[in-house]
């Protein structure tokens, strides 16, 4: 399948390449989309964004904290994209306490744009693909309730901190499992198929 990853505030796209390693190791074909999340909007960010999986056909998007807000603006705009899945690791849906207390620093100001988003949030816009969130019960950036999708397919919350997530052995596995699935973990029934196959 493939797969683009979209990584979050300040973060390089080197940031994504543990995860990039193994969801290929899976047998997908994974690109990390990078952007400058310092300068410009969400807006921006989407633009460039729908630039690059305009011409890739059915794809996979999974996204890091900012990049999941970048995403939602990207299907709010495009709709008919040819995205199968969405997958948010620790994306402030919800806007994120952390953010909502920058503001009230002098150097809120250098912040960017972008930033300025995860306040409040974006809405989430209605499209056909699965839904998936992963959610660090240790997350300081991004709390599991700021980070939750009432309407997700499925959630998995994992005890890891904000960054610590894209560094999870476990979470490669379960993004192939949801990608492969429809779930993070294997049902029961799944299971059952695999051990009679």
């Amino acid at each position: 399948m493939r797969v683009l990853l979209i990584h979050g505030y300040l973060a390089p796209k080197t940031l994504m390449r543990p995860l990039q390693r193994r969801l290929s190791r899976f047998g997908h074909t994974v690109t990390v989309f990078g952007y400058p999340s310092r300068r410009g909007t969400l807006q921006d960010h989407a633009d460039a964004l729908y630039a690059a999986t305009a011409r890739m056909g059915p794809v996979a998007l999974v996204a890091h904290s900012m990049g999941g807000l970048i995403v939602h603006r990207l299907l709010h705009d495009h709709p008919e994209l040819a995205v199968t899945h969405r997958i948010f690791i620790a994306s402030p849906h919800r806007g994120s306490r952390l953010a909502a207390r920058s503001t009230k620093s002098p150097l809120w100001r250098l912040m960017g744009a972008a930033v300025r988003s995860a306040v409040r949030g974006v809405p989430v816009p209605t499209h056909d693909s699965r839904v998936g969130v992963i959610l660090g019960s240790r997350d300081r950036t991004v709390s599991a309730e700021e980070a939750d999708l009432p309407e997700a397919d499925d959630r998995l919350t994992l005890p890891c901190g904000h960054n610590q997530l894209l560094f999870a052995p476990q979470v490669g596995g379960a993004v192939n499992r949801f990608l492969r699935h429809g779930r993070f973990e294997p049902s029961a029934d799944l299971e059952r198929l695999v051990r009679q196959a």
